[in-house]
């Protein structure tokens, strides 16, 4: 069992079905009707993707570890016709039975319908790329932000001006990091508390938000902008200023969040 068997365990049936809404919208459907309490007839929710109406039909058997089998899916020709679908989704905890799928497979083949069946292997892939705020609410870590080593390892990462552990839960959406120029024209790498750093004369005036820094694509494609300006532009550089930047890094890692569990406001650094 992993960290996701519990994650989606803990779900309750109402809760898969908001976390399916949640998913397929990552990755670009558009819900035509949300999930509702009563009769579904045959249907959770509707969504829409490439000029598709689908159904979604939501199943959460991962308590009891059974597989999506045909006597669950019934009428699946039938429930496209009432609810003018051409598609099915199926959005399960679980994966499927050899005869659901040639039950699917025949339906889509005779009669021109598309089906996607998301099962816990491609859902939690999805996860990668969505907004851990979003998982959070569903309960992916009980706590606002991770931690990544036992109490009795953990080491403050000061603010360069006031000395507050800019790594508390409480300072971590308050915090930032930069280059600072100094007197000597030199630049310097400095973190610390967004109101200490505001009478800072910071690079280009880039900084990076102690949140970004949490996740690792984020932090990386910042180190990778740091060295292009250094090299680029010419940057002069303080004496600490590789010892500041590593201190930087390793504090952040203690709070460093699982690549697997989303980013930061579901945003990729590739494409910002």
């Amino acid at each position: 069992m992993n960290r996701f068997d519990d994650f989606f365990r803990n779900m309750t049936d109402e809760e898969w079905e908001k976390f399916a809404v949640a998913v397929l919208r990552q990755v670009g459907y558009i819900p035509i009707t949300l999930p509702a309490y009563g009769i579904d007839s045959g249907k959770d929710f509707l969504v829409e993707g490439q000029n598709i109406r689908y159904i979604v039909s939501c199943k959460h058997y991962i308590k009891s570890g059974k597989h999506v089998g045909q006597d669950d899916e019934q009428n699946i020709g039938d429930r496209l016709l009432q609810h003018n679908a051409n598609g099915f989704i199926g959005f399960y905890s679980t994966g499927i039975t050899t005869g659901l799928q040639k039950r699917l497979d025949g339906i889509c083949n005779n009669h021109q319908y598309e089906y996607i069946i998301y099962e816990p292997q491609i859902i939690t892939q999805i996860m990668q790329s969505m907004d851990t705020k979003i998982l959070q609410s569903f309960g992916l870590y009980p706590n606002k932000y991770y931690m990544n080593v036992p109490e009795h390892e953990y080491k403050p990462l000061k603010c360069v001006c006031c000395g507050k552990d800019i790594l508390t839960d409480q300072n971590i959406p308050n915090s930032i990091a930069g280059l600072a120029k100094c007197k000597d024209g030199k630049y310097e790498y400095v973190y610390g508390c967004k109101p200490c750093l505001a009478r800072v004369k910071l690079y280009l005036d880039a900084f990076l938000e102690l949140e970004q820094a949490l996740h690792l694509k984020w932090l990386q494609g910042w180190e990778n902008m740091i060295d292009e300006w250094i090299e680029e532009d010419g940057l002069e550089l303080q004496e600490d200023f590789y010892k500041m930047r590593h201190q930087f890094i390793q504090g952040v890692r203690q709070r460093q969040l699982p690549q697997t569990d989303g980013t930061w406001y579901g945003l990729d650094p590739d494409n910002f």
